[in-house]
């Protein structure tokens, strides 16, 4: 089909009154080209290939249209936009008009196999065409067996076309067969790779804390105890993908997983974002000997405003009272964050040895842990945002560097309902059918619930990560 080329429209800067270049005139004049070489260079007759005569009044016409049209054009006139493509469209209609003429010169025979296998290849470029038929879901097609249907349907088109022109003078119904035998094999070959199930698709869990929505996975006391007063260890481990961040006014936490209480003073842990990038655990310590002046520390790393958003983030907390490996005075370095596989941030170093971890109220109030906010003493969410948290892990050890590495590079270990030193492990990210329900069990038999409508499981390919 003609196109209408380039047509350059400008404005007088005194009365703002469009007009058209010159440009116009040779579109129409290449188009009346067509036309012309169309109607002196086709055979004429009633041997296939060739066009009935009356089929020239078809391109005399459109010459004829077209010829006052330019007339116009070159005595001044201006076409607008849309009167001058519907003058390009008319043409090409009538060559395309033109062309089809040819069918009226074969044998009725032939004229039927063209039809025919022109409708296959139309069949097989409208499956092309249909998204819902291609993907990873179960009765779909593998998007590889888009090649095939469409090197198939070409190749019915220029058998066709090669009908069409008298090319194969002689065509039989043992011909006809054998080209749309083949067809139809290809298409088979096609449907037979429908996926069986969905155990191609994966999906994460999305859950939206800004309209409402959380996880609460319970009270237990595995969750803030990890070991005797003065020797605990743990680590918190988690994937973690913001769409949104808290949408209060005045907010500038979004918590991840929260175990924390002030009443009547801090214990437990929670982790979240801060100000939009910085990404931190909260934990509770003794600040003075004898177990008195509780306080917070507060180890994190950011990175630029905004980086963690719509991104799949890797993040660990490691904490030891008795101090973690890896430091030249290693008793005295309590926490840091590993992000992505790296230690990154603020270290917590101090000397003395009464700094430690205080769980004491979260485990008298029996406090919840809950994914996606915080809940006040109340029972009032605080610190919610959107988005996902594919994999938790909680640890009643301090995890070595090179395992937090190797969990974020996908090749974790340890997690094994046997393993003593695993609290649980719940994955928010499963492979086949979209789950139901709003309960899930970890791996070692911790129960979660989400709490609220707005949630849904939503392919991890659609889900941004711009890592």
């Amino acid at each position: 089909m003609l196109v209408a080329g380039c047509c350059l429209i400008a404005c007088d800067d005194d009365n703002d009154e469009e007009y058209i270049t010159d440009t116009q005139l040779s579109v129409l004049q290449d188009n009346r080209a067509s036309l012309t070489y169309l109607l002196r260079n086709s055979t004429y007759g009633t041997v296939p290939g060739t066009y009935p005569r009356e089929a020239k009044d078809l391109l005399n016409d459109a010459i004829s249209t077209l010829d006052s049209v330019i007339e116009r054009v070159r005595n001044g006139a201006s076409l607008s936009e849309s009167e001058f493509v519907a003058v390009v469209e008319s043409v090409s209609r009538a060559i395309d008009e033109f062309k089809r003429q040819r069918l009226y010169n074969l044998s009725d025979e032939v004229r039927t196999y063209i039809e025919n296998i022109m409708a296959m290849a139309d069949r097989l470029r409208s499956m092309i065409a249909d998204d819902s038929l291609w993907g990873n879901h179960k009765d779909q097609y593998p998007l590889s067996g888009k090649s095939l249907l469409e090197s198939a349907a070409a190749d019915l088109e220029n058998y066709a076309e090669r009908l069409n022109s008298g090319a194969i003078p002689d065509m039989t119904e043992e011909m006809y067969d054998e080209v749309m035998d083949k067809a139809t094999a290809t298409l088979e070959q096609v449907k037979a790779t429908a996926w069986p199930d969905n155990s191609n698709i994966t999906w994460n869990l999305y859950v939206d804390g800004n309209q409402g929505t959380y996880l609460d996975f319970g009270y237990s006391e595995d969750y803030v105890q990890f070991g005797a007063q003065d020797n605990q260890a743990f680590t918190i481990e988690l994937w973690v993908n913001i769409e949104q961040y808290c949408n209060r006014p005045g907010e500038d936490n979004s918590t991840f997983l929260n175990t924390m209480t002030n009443d009547p003073y801090w214990s437990g842990w929670r982790a979240q974002d801060r100000v939009k990038g910085l990404m931190r655990t909260m934990v509770a310590h003794w600040e003075d000997d004898n177990y008195s002046n509780p306080r917070q520390w507060e180890p994190g790393w950011k990175k630029s405003d905004n980086w963690n958003q719509n991104r799949w983030t890797h993040y660990a907390f490691l904490f030891r009272d008795k101090g973690l490996p890896g430091f030249d005075t290693p008793t005295d370095v309590k926490a840091y964050s590993m992000i992505d596989g790296s230690r990154n941030g603020e270290i917590i170093r101090v000397g003395e040895p009464w700094r430690t971890y205080i769980p004491d109220n979260s485990v008298a109030n029996q406090i919840h842990m809950t994914g996606f906010c915080q809940m006040d003493k109340d029972g009032n969410r605080n610190e919610w945002w959107s988005g996902y948290i594919k994999k938790v892990r909680i640890w009643r050890t301090n995890r070595s560097e090179d395992d937090i590495y190797r969990s974020y590079l996908g090749a974790e270990q340890g997690v094994t309902a046997d393993n003593p030193d695993l609290v649980d492990a719940w994955d928010f990210e499963v492979i086949g059918d979209a789950p139901q329900g709003h309960e899930y069990i970890g791996l070692k038999g911790h129960k979660v619930t989400i709490v609220g409508a707005r949630f849904e499981w939503r392919e991890t390919t659609a889900i941004p990560d711009n890592r």
